[in-house]
């Protein structure tokens, strides 16, 4: 019987101990714990989901699989906090927004098997013990460590929920790029998804934004397709949702922009392409951060 390790307890947190059949043992590590078991309802299906509930002290068995799925700021502290208890064989899978706690990650812990996952899944909790499931989507995962391998993950992580892709940088990279210019202009135009392409002037804001964008694209190894229409197919797709970004804003919790927008301006500044839209977006966001 396989023990799978989970930190966190949020939609994707949620969704991806709902991904393990019922003969796998769950353990939910958290910040603070009360009870013994984490459980939780998964909507639309009404299936009920639970698992050993653990804190960083209260952690007792060496981790041998083990999922990340903090938000991208905490994601390098949560795991040196149980570094103690990983398995000297443990394989870790990152499920984080954005770029650069991956690939910090993949080095500091490159004597285990590191994964990196970008997934279009969608999920989010209606309250902390239900998650609604709201759109099928795929999980791309690749590798971020010299030892990781798709015959390693597939031992644990059941095939049917994810892609192998040898290369997960361009992949990580797309869904940068349509991070980077559908979540911080939702929070600023306080939005749906949808509503970013029904204005006039905030297409034209998203077509600034992405000619920095596909300039900066023009330096990187490999191709990908030009910015703009990405974000508007992207934005017709999930036109009814609130991105992520939005929502940690409405709750008022910190925002990801530092490993989205920050990872783009930094990247520019290392290519020498000037980037004032993305420079704007990333302070205007780190303000609002910040509260009144």
């Amino acid at each position: 019987m396989s023990d799978i390790h989970i930190i966190g307890t949020g939609a994707m947190a949620c969704l991806w101990a709902s991904y393990f059949p019922s003969h796998y043992n769950l353990h939910f590590i958290q910040r603070h714990s009360k009870a013994e078991t984490y459980r939780f309802e998964k909507k639309p299906n009404g299936t009920f989901i639970s698992g050993q509930s653990l804190t960083k002290d209260t952690i007792q068995s060496p981790i041998k699989h083990l999922i990340v799925a903090t938000k991208a700021f905490d994601a390098k502290s949560a795991l040196d906090s149980i570094r103690q208890h990983l398995d000297p064989d443990a394989q870790i899978l990152l499920l984080q927004n954005g770029m650069g706690s991956q690939q910090l990650i993949g080095q500091t812990y490159d004597q285990y098997a590191v994964y990196a996952c970008s997934s279009t899944e969608g999920a989010y909790k209606s309250d902390p013990h239900t998650l609604v499931h709201a759109g099928i989507g795929k999980n791309n995962v690749g590798p971020m460590s010299n030892l990781a391998n798709v015959e390693k993950l597939s031992r644990w992580l059941p095939k049917e929920n994810f892609i192998w892709q040898e290369d997960i940088e361009p992949i990580l990279w797309k869904k940068l790029i349509i991070n980077s210019v559908i979540n911080p202009l939702t929070v600023i135009y306080q939005c749906r998804n949808g509503e970013l392409i029904k204005q006039e002037d905030i297409r034209q804001h998203m077509q600034l934004i992405c000619k920095e964008l596909d300039a900066l694209l023009e330096k990187l190894p490999f191709k990908l397709s030009k910015s703009y229409p990405l974000a508007l197919e992207i934005c017709q797709l999930t036109a009814n949702n609130y991105s992520s970004m939005y929502q940690d804003w409405q709750k008022k919790r910190p925002t990801e922009i530092d490993f989205i927008s920050g990872f783009i301006v930094k990247t520019c500044q290392e290519y020498s392409v000037p980037c004032p839209q993305n420079e704007r977006l990333l302070k205007q966001i780190q303000q609002l951060d910040l509260g009144p």
